[in-house]
Formats: C-alpha cells, structure tokens, sequence
C-alpha cells in the first residue's frame, strides 16, 4: 500500500520548534504574571503595613502565618527593594514583641533569634537603615528580651550586640538608645555573670555585653557622666577579672575603655570642683588630683587640658583656708617631683 502523502522532516521539525518557542513564551508571560501579582500584593503591604499588623494582634492564626513567612521576610531582607525591607522590618519587630506565640516554645525562641539576628544586620548597616529599624519599636522589643526571665541565652547575646550596632551610628543614636533605660538590663547581666562557673559558661554573652558597654560609653562627644555613672562598679569589677587573657582580656579592654572615655568628664568635673568656696569638697578633690598626678603623662595631661593649673594657681594666689593650700602644695610637689620636665611646666605656670 502506497502513502497517499510524503513525510516532510524538515517542516515537522520546524513545527516542533515553533511549538517549543510558544511554550518557553507561555511560561514566559505567566512567570511575569507571577511576579506582578506578588509586587502588587507586597505593595499593598508597604502601604497597609501598620494595619495589617494591628488586625494580626490578638489573633494567634495570623501571628502563626507571620512566623511560618520569616523565611520570605530574610529573602525581603537581602533583595535591596527598600519598600520590601519595610515591610519586614516592621514585620519582624512585632513578631519580636509577642509574648505566646501559637507555637512550641523551643520553636518561638529560635523563630525570635532569626528575627533578632535579621534586625541586628539591617541596623549595623546604612544610616537610614538604622533608622528604620528604630522607627518600628526594635528598641524596647530589644530590652525585653534581655529582661526575659527565660535563659535564652544566645538570644540575650545577639539582642546586646543589636543594641551595640544602633548605638555605634552616632552619638545621636547612642544617647537615643540609653534614653530607653537600656544600660539597666544591660548592667544586670553583666552582675549576673562575673562569678564562676557562670563567668566561665556564659563568657560570649558577657563578652557582647562588655562590648556594647563600651560603645555606650564612647564617640565624640561621650555621653554626660549622670548618663553612664551606674556602670561604674561594674566596670570596677570587670578590670579586676583574672587572668586578663583570651576573651575575659577582651572584656577587661572593653572596660578600660569605658574609664578612658569617661575620664575626660570626671578630670573636667574635678577642675570645675576645684573652683567651689567649700573647703572641704576642694581638699578631697585636691587629693583626687595628687593621685592623678602620680599616674601617668596621658593621665595629667587630660587635667591640663582641662585646665587644673589654672585653678591651682588660683588657690595659690586667693586662697585662704591653710589645708586646703597644704594640700595645694602637695599635688604641685606631686606633680613636680616626676621630672625635669615637670617642673618647667610648674614654673611656666607661675607656681614657682
């Protein structure tokens, strides 16, 4: 039997071609379909945001919803839309701020860790990224979790460094974020953890606390010394903790800065005092000031910076009341009996 029509190969595969084409076209154009559904609906979000949070309160299905999505809010996170970083930054700050999450506890914590953890890289980054994260409540959220009775601590270190990344933008920020009452919780972890065994078990906690410790402390200007003042016993014992090696040596670094910091405010508060009527506050500060003096240069050359000869010199000239000149003439002697040098700089200054 004959064919009644002739196989063309060539225009079999051309149609099979065409057919493929118009299939990679297809999933082409529902691909895009795709993707302007999902910027659409996560639009709407940018714009509803707050609402959408505020209908989830209270309802433990939409809380689950938010916590099973953290996954799409971490790939939000890293996509450089900002208007998609929005939405899951102000998304995780409220996940942050549940207290029963509907789900199994161990699940909760390690679902709020994810959440710390994306906040804390979004605020150690730009400025502005910093902001938005501050915009949205991660600061007391923050402070929660490091008040939380529950021994998360993993959580609890990650939450100190968060706090130490926002503070470190400026010193703006840092005085913002110390006006929250942060520096308490702060402090208390720290007293909680200097003896053994937990100094020992828990030393990368202390070692995130000490470290945001020290960023408080710092920038230019520092923070006022009312501002700081509650953490100096604590930093008398973290300078005490032996041996200063490894990362107990880190911490007692971190809190040596802290004293270097605030040094500069205390000589200046010391200088100020020396020009009071009351004798008895002037004679402790002078004896203040001759233990300074047997320190070191960078030491006595903070009070001079600060003008501490000056006001010796005035004590010298107006001064009335005889301890408190003895004690004048005792630092001077202090000070003039290190070097050569030093008695050139009493005699520029007229004390001789």
């Amino acid at each position: 039997m004959k064919w009644l029509f002739k196989f063309d190969k060539d225009k079999w595969q051309k149609r099979q071609r065409q057919m493929q084409k118009n299939l990679r076209s297809m999933e082409s154009i529902r691909k895009i379909n795709r993707e302007l559904i999902l910027f659409f609906k996560r639009n709407h979000e940018f714009f509803h945001v707050e609402r959408c949070i505020e209908d989830a309160a209270g309802d433990p299905i939409a809380i689950q919803k938010m916590f099973d999505s953290i996954p799409v809010m971490a790939s939000d996170l890293m996509s450089g839309n900002e208007s998609f970083q929005f939405v899951a930054t102000a998304r995780l700050s409220f996940l942050l701020s549940t207290e029963n999450p509907p789900i199994d506890v161990q699940y909760g914590l390690q679902h709020k860790l994810y959440s710390v953890r994306a906040l804390y890289a979004i605020g150690k980054g730009s400025l502005e990224q910093a902001v938005v994260v501050i915009k949205h409540g991660a600061i007391p959220m923050f402070i929660r979790l490091l008040c939380c009775s529950e021994e998360c601590y993993q959580l609890k270190e990650l939450v100190a460094a968060a706090l130490g990344s926002l503070a470190s933008q400026s010193p703006d920020f840092r005085d913002y974020v110390l006006q929250f009452g942060t520096l308490t919780p702060l402090l208390s972890l720290l007293d909680n953890h200097l003896e053994p065994p937990m100094l020992h078990e828990k030393i990368a906690l202390l070692r995130a606390c000490s470290n945001t410790l020290a960023i408080f402390c710092q920038g230019n200007p520092a923070p006022s010394f009312n501002q700081i003042r509650s953490a100096l016993p604590i930093l008398r014992r973290l300078i005490h903790l032996n041996p200063p090696v490894g990362v107990i040596g880190e911490v007692c670094e971190d809190a040596c800065l802290c004293l270097s910091y605030q040094s500069n405010d205390v000589c200046a508060r010391l200088v100020m005092l020396l020009g009071l009527s009351d004798g008895k506050i002037v004679e402790h500060v002078l004896r203040t000031v001759g233990n300074i003096f047997k320190g070191v240069d960078s030491q006595i050359q903070i009070l001079i910076n600060n003008g501490v000869f000056f006001r010796l010199n005035a004590i010298l000239m107006h001064g009335s009341n005889s301890s408190v000149l003895r004690k004048t003439c005792s630092a001077i002697s202090t000070l003039t009996a290190r070097d050569r040098n030093q008695i050139q700089v009493g005699i520029y200054y007229g004390f001789v």
